[in-house]
């Protein structure tokens, strides 16, 4: 070989290898340049607001969820935390699609005020017009029909049940561990309300002890089986948690059934499965909602009647307390079995007395219901 195809083949050999080495582009390695882009709608907000303090401002947002808007998380605590503003006292992060836009909304406790911002595109991100109203909520509820109209616009890009729910809860002072299911559920809403004091009587009534935990049959479903997932790691992937509906005629026949709480110690086998009614009828009466509200309306006065542990007392009640074992609960879990009929605290579709239900298991426990006094 002579010296010019040594010199060719050289150079071919590095451009090869520049090739390689070259960084990947900025979106595949998560490093798309936001300069500013959080500065800015810290600024937008300030403006708008008349000033960011921690005593008077919450930040709910959505970071995160939206695909890609991870790349914005450094930049917008390096922010947050610049204002002095706490994880734990000024920000509820919401769990969101991952197609649904990446947005803030700023909420001044003492004014009311509330400035949106959304954020658009990510390898170039744009700062959407901030839009701001007063969402205090005596306000709104003085003049319902102008926030329903409002409503209807999607002034807050359709999250504006989640923001004025969550807003004006966090100024009546929620519990973080309820803002923790919040997150979560990514609303403010009486179903969720009604699985925190679900959760919180259980707690009370049947504490776990070393080696034992929850789990949960919640039958019927509504929005509580969130509040379950995040304050007791009761999460469907784990077997903690149990999701099925009944009809209008089971509802009925068991009274206002709220689920299955289930003890259980899996080392020994065994648990105790309470059966619990939760009573809205009492919420209703009770929170101040009048004939004519607006949905929004009525749903977070029930939501702030709740809140105090207070009102608390007859809301929940209990249908049975089992004894059960693992046999048992194994065939609660099963696709085509209700568990209240595994436990004899319904019969059967279609038949006239549980005892033909074809589901084994089923004379045993009604044994040990007569034996045991269960539901008394």
């Amino acid at each position: 070989m002579n010296k010019a195809n040594i010199l060719h083949f050289a150079c071919l050999a590095v451009l090869i290898i520049s090739l390689f080495a070259l960084p990947a582009s900025a979106e595949e390695s998560g490093e798309i340049e936001t300069p500013g882009i959080m500065a800015r709608v810290f600024a937008e907000a300030e403006a708008e607001l008349g000033g960011l303090d921690a005593e008077n401002t919450l930040i709910i947002t959505d970071l995160g969820s939206p695909a890609g808007s991870y790349i914005f998380q450094d930049a917008f605590y390096k922010e947050f935390f610049e204002k002095g503003f706490s994880s734990t006292r000024n920000l509820i992060n919401v769990q969101n699609t991952r197609n649904s836009p990446l947005w803030f909304a700023f909420f001044d406790k003492a004014s009311g005020n509330c400035t949106f911002i959304e954020i658009k595109g990510l390898t170039s991100p744009e700062l959407v017009p901030p839009v701001t109203r007063n969402i205090g909520f005596e306000k709104l509820y003085s003049d319902q029909a102008a926030w329903s109209e409002e409503v209807n616009r999607k002034v807050f890009l359709g999250r504006e049940f989640a923001i004025v729910t969550i807003a004006n809860g966090w100024a009546e002072g929620l519990d973080y561990e309820l803002v923790q299911c919040l997150e979560l559920h990514n609303h403010f809403c009486p179903g969720v309300s009604s699985g925190y004091v679900l959760a919180k009587w259980m707690e009370e009534n049947y504490p776990l002890e070393a080696g034992e935990q929850y789990v949960v049959f919640s039958c019927p479903t509504w929005c509580k089986e969130d509040v379950f997932v995040r304050l007791w790691d009761a999460t469907p992937g784990k077997r903690g948690l149990w999701v099925s509906d009944l009809s209008v005629e089971e509802k009925e026949a068991l009274g206002a059934p709220a689920g299955i709480f289930v003890v259980w110690n899996g080392a020994e086998g065994t648990g105790k499965a309470v059966a619990l009614n939760f009573d809205f009828d009492m919420v209703r009466a009770e929170c101040g909602s009048k004939e004519g509200d607006a949905g929004w309306a009525s749903k977070y006065l029930m939501d702030v009647w709740m809140l105090d542990e207070n009102n608390w007392e007859g809301l929940v009640s209990e249908i049975a307390v089992i004894d059960i074992d693992e046999a048992t609960l194994n065939e609660m879990k099963l696709a085509d079995s209700n568990p209240y009929v595994t436990l004899g605290l319904l019969k059967p579709a279609g038949k006239s007395n549980p005892s033909e239900n074809a589901s084994p298991g089923i004379f045993g426990w009604m044994n040990k219901i007569r034996g045991n006094g269960v539901g008394n």
